[in-house]
């Protein structure tokens, strides 16, 4: 039994096996020219398709990189508006409490008054606690008790 009939003509052991037809390594070096071509040719198609991700994701970092940026702005003009209110505020806040003052005066003078002429003083109290104009996030809306029917 010669060796050529226990291994079939596109055995894996590359043609190294003798073969007693004088065309085997011809053919040998045809399946490995064959084969070298087809490995070149899936490389090539290999490197494309990494080549065609490197691109994608190079795009995908400059338009997550313009979303950062887009962020970055909105959240500064943001911050922005947020101090410019916070700094509103404490000078708001700092008018009330001087026209609470005012106002404490002026009831004191009011009384003084009212206690020597003996004429009734309508006297303004102090701003009550649960003013809601000292708490205009809480104001109540008139169309939130209309949805309730």
């Amino acid at each position: 039994m010669s060796t050529s009939s226990l291994s079939p003509a596109g055995s894996s052991d590359g043609g190294l096996s003798p073969s007693p037809s004088p065309s085997s390594p011809a053919a040998a070096d045809n399946r490995r020219e064959k084969r070298r071509l087809s490995n070149r040719e899936s490389a090539r198609r290999s490197r494309l398709r990494k080549q065609q991700h490197l691109d994608e994701l190079v795009q995908e970092v400059a338009r997550l990189q313009a979303d950062n940026a887009r962020v970055a702005a909105r959240t500064a003009d943001i911050a922005g508006q947020y101090a410019r209110v916070e700094q509103e505020n404490t000078v708001l806040r700092a008018r009330a409490a001087e026209l609470g003052d005012r106002l404490r005066s002026v009831n004191e003078v009011l009384r003084v008054v009212e206690e020597f002429s003996g004429v009734a003083m309508d006297i303004q109290e102090e701003c009550p606690v649960d003013d809601p104009l000292l708490r205009p996030w809480q104001i109540p809306c008139p169309a939130a008790h209309m949805l309730q029917y």
